[in-house]
């Protein structure tokens, strides 16, 4: 794997929408089977990644807030 910049993420298409929540639903299924079968660490570890991919869904997702300065 090479380290490669990323594209820029302000562009929020409706595909990248739809990819991003397939993502987390898989994450969320994967979870929800890692404590069927009691796998604790890997249960933590997916709901790591779920919590990290709500916060890139809803910083990426969400209108940035602008300030303002008054003179």
């Amino acid at each position: 794997m090479t380290d490669r910049p990323l594209p820029d993420d302000e562009d929020a298409s409706p595909d990248s929408q739809s990819a991003a929540s397939s993502i987390l639903h898989c994450l969320e299924m994967l979870e929800e089977e890692a404590e069927n079968f009691r796998l604790p660490r890997t249960r933590f570890a997916l709901r790591k990644a779920i919590r990290a991919c709500k916060a890139d869904s809803l910083q990426r997702f969400t209108p940035r807030l602008r300030r303002l300065t008054l003179h």
